[in-house]
């Protein structure tokens, strides 16, 4: 609401809530009303505050609108930006370059350790679960990867072979 409509408002609220106590003696609603009326701005006043407030719901629509917007062409800058990392990712794998110095950025390929990959939960000895009260007991990946990278043979999960990711740090 815009401060001379606020302003305004308050103003004839105020005017007839005098009005309104100098007929305190009348118990007629009809009378007062036609009073309030006839005496004040107060029934302008509110059609200019519904007036704004039916503006401010063209705004919040017209900013709701810009915001899905602004959310789609975000995730889509994101995405275009994943693919051109995986591009810089792949050109280096490919010409064997672990690591490159250019004078905006330092870059370098890491080998990340590899990761459970679990293909029957159900086969897993119970050893490799902690206890809950809710929902039901719940699957202890650190302990299975360790158990794993010592060599133990666990049936439903095996480790993959690690993958490389790209770091890019710049200046």
């Amino acid at each position: 609401m815009t401060e001379a409509t606020e302003y305004q408002l308050r103003r004839q609220t105020e005017a007839a809530k005098t009005l309104v106590v100098s007929l305190a003696d009348h118990d007629d609603a009809e009378l007062i009303a036609d009073a309030i009326e006839g005496e004040t701005g107060l029934l302008e006043a509110i059609e200019a505050a519904l007036s704004e407030m039916d503006e401010c719901d063209v705004l919040s629509e017209g900013l709701k609108a810009k915001i899905e917007t602004f959310t789609a062409r975000k995730r889509s800058v994101d995405e275009r930006k994943k693919r051109v990392k995986a591009l810089i990712e792949q050109a280096m794998l490919t010409t064997e370059q672990t690591s490159l110095r250019l004078p905006s950025a330092t870059l370098t390929i890491r080998k990340n350790a590899p990761g459970l990959v679990i293909k029957d939960e159900s086969q897993i000895p119970s050893k490799f679960f902690i206890e809950q009260e809710r929902p039901a007991p719940k699957l202890d990946k650190a302990a299975l990867a360790e158990a794993l990278k010592a060599d133990e043979k666990i049936p439903g999960v095996t480790l993959d072979n690690g993958s490389v990711s790209l770091s890019v740090r710049s200046k």
